[in-house]
């Protein structure tokens, strides 16, 4: 039985990857996604963390065909699809966050300095194997929450030493929380993400289970998105409520053509 599963896994990876790379390469479909009616967030009466952090010092912007050491990983410059992403989240949020391709083989990730990274092979194995992405239509805006998700760990300033001392899995949930946010105003349909983001949770390898590494539960990192999106239907901050009570609210009535189920 495993072992079907495993060959079922890798038979869908080249589809999966073949059509990420469409996606990144055209960047229509993963743009078509974000309607243009949305508003810029009003951050007045925001925390101080909410402000787009400074450029870590001594890093440089990756240039056209060269890995450059841009916020402390040699990478290069994000395809245009990637860049158009977390464009329009920055302009939602009045952010300047960037985007790099790493030339390492990690999952996307954020950095002190206001850096998010990704790399397209390691992005294709966690549609395929982590994520058990098997619909091609789910990569565009799974890629709008991955990276709305890495943004928010930016806005939330994570790496800053204001932060040390607040747990890697709370961290990860009011990320989880942004992307719901931020999907939700950018009018982005999130219905088809609850069984792929289901598989982030610790129980199927996330966060390594306990310490520094985690990230939550499933049911804990699904209501944290859906959290985030209700705000932003109900009109209420970001951070207005604590991701730990996420699990315990009252569910808004959902859009059936676009809300998380």
């Amino acid at each position: 039985m495993r072992g079907t599963l495993r060959k079922g896994i890798r038979g869908r990876m080249p589809a999966i990857a073949a059509a990420l790379a469409a996606i990144v390469a055209t960047g229509s479909a993963a743009i078509a996604y974000a309607q243009d009616d949305w508003e810029v967030i009003n951050r007045s009466g925001s925390e101080e963390h909410s402000v787009a952090p400074t450029p870590t010092p001594g890093s440089a912007r990756a240039t056209d065909g060269k890995a450059t050491s841009v916020c402390g990983e040699m990478a290069l410059p994000a395809a245009p699809a990637i860049q158009t992403i977390v464009g329009r989240i920055n302009e939602l949020w009045g952010t300047d966050f960037s985007v790099y391709q790493t030339v390492a083989l990690e999952q996307p990730h954020a950095a002190a300095g206001g850096c998010i990274f990704y790399n397209m092979t390691a992005m294709g194995m966690l549609m395929a194997m982590r994520l058990d992405v098997n619909d091609p239509e789910v990569i565009a805006p799974m890629l709008w929450a991955i990276f709305a998700h890495e943004a928010g760990h930016e806005y939330h300033r994570d790496s800053d030493s204001s932060r040390a001392g607040v747990p890697s899995e709370i961290k990860e949930l009011e990320a989880d929380r942004f992307a719901g946010f931020t999907l939700q105003k950018l009018k982005i349909r999130a219905t088809d993400l609850t069984p792929y983001w289901t598989m982030t949770g610790d129980e199927y390898g996330a966060g390594g289970g306990s310490g520094a590494g985690k990230h939550g539960s499933s049911a804990q990192r699904v209501a944290a998105f859906k959290q985030g999106w209700h705000l932003a239907e109900w009109n209420r901050q970001e951070d207005s409520q604590s991701v730990q009570d996420a699990l315990n609210e009252s569910v808004a009535p959902d859009n059936p053509d676009s809300a998380p189920k």
